[in-house]
């Protein structure tokens, strides 16, 4: 009899643990399948949010297409409404930012200074330096396909801008200009919305904000109000030297557009965001309707909007 009881007992414990198991396993099931859940809904989010990036892009690259080289791409936004959500458009001209890459010592000194920097000189020179260094060290890289490295020639360039015409850039990125000797966190915050690596030389008179013209040297404000009246119409040859003197050496009226910065901002029905920065180009008789030059997920607190002439 005691025996049979012991048994009983026994199997009744097995019973119970094994419904504690049960409970436990179910309860981990119930966990890790929502925390499953959780993740497909994340990546679905992701999926449709990348897809209204690659819409903007269109839209934007269709917007500079339809400009054409006759008119200037000056800053402006447009909204796109799909089913899945919304796509928030910033275009702006490349060419109207100063390219660290061909921008004269003498520009460079004056944006830094226009930024704050502490010793702009010094600072423009040793941009000028890290170009030249970049340029010589691939001029002097021996041929992949040759065994023995050609001779160079020894003499420096007087300026680092004019030889860096016909040879690949030394920044590809202006994010690298905070690598170089006395440019700042505070001053590289300040001058990344006026700077470019797709630029030339010279500014674009027509689309460059007022901020990247005051940055220039010897610009003065009077200047500048009268530029931005004048470019309302189509400007008379002549009309830029006669506007800014000795100041308009450092800008041009392109007849062709470089390239296009476009700020992506989607946002789904859910209230997910993703954004993104690009700089696209469109080249006559290309096989493609546009170029991808760079792209660069981004913060969407990055984009803070402001009014345009369009609103």
């Amino acid at each position: 009899m005691n025996r049979a009881n012991h048994q009983s007992g026994v199997v009744l414990i097995m019973v119970l643990w094994t419904i504690v198991f049960l409970s436990a396993l179910a309860m981990a099931a119930s966990t890790t399948f929502r925390g499953f859940a959780g993740v497909i809904g994340l990546s679905q989010d992701k999926i449709k949010a990348d897809a209204l990036l690659d819409a903007g892009l269109e839209a934007a690259a269709s917007i500079v297409g339809r400009l054409g080289d006759e008119q200037p791409l000056t800053d402006r936004e447009a909204e796109l409404s799909l089913s899945t959500g919304s796509v928030h458009l910033r275009l702006s001209d490349e060419a109207g930012r100063i390219d660290i890459n061909k921008a004269p010592v003498k520009v460079l000194s004056a944006l830094l200074q226009y930024a704050g920097a502490d010793g702009p000189d010094a600072a423009a020179k040793s941009i000028d330096a890290w170009r030249l260094q970049k340029q010589g060290n691939r001029s002097q890289a021996p041929d992949a396909l040759s065994t023995k490295a050609a001779p160079t020639e020894q003499t420096p360039p007087s300026n680092s801008a004019e030889k860096q015409a016909d040879q690949s850039p030394a920044f590809t990125d202006v994010r690298q200009l905070a690598g170089v000797p006395g440019v700042s966190s505070a001053v590289m915050a300040t001058i990344a919305p006026m700077i470019t690596v797709f630029g030339g030389d010279k500014v674009n008179a027509l689309t460059a904000p007022p901020e990247v013209l005051a940055a220039l040297p010897g610009m003065r404000r009077s200047q500048i109000s009268a530029l931005l009246d004048a470019r309302q119409r189509p400007l008379r040859d002549g009309q830029l030297q006669s506007i800014l003197g000795p100041a308009g050496d450092y800008v041009e009226s392109p007849q062709r557009r470089t390239a296009a910065a476009v700020e992506i901002t989607a946002r789904l029905i859910d209230g997910y965001s993703e954004a993104a920065r690009a700089t696209i180009m469109i080249l006559p008789h290309d096989n493609l309707a546009y170029r991808v030059l760079a792209w660069t997920p981004a913060s969407t607190d990055s984009f803070a909007r402001t009014p345009t002439d369009e609103e």
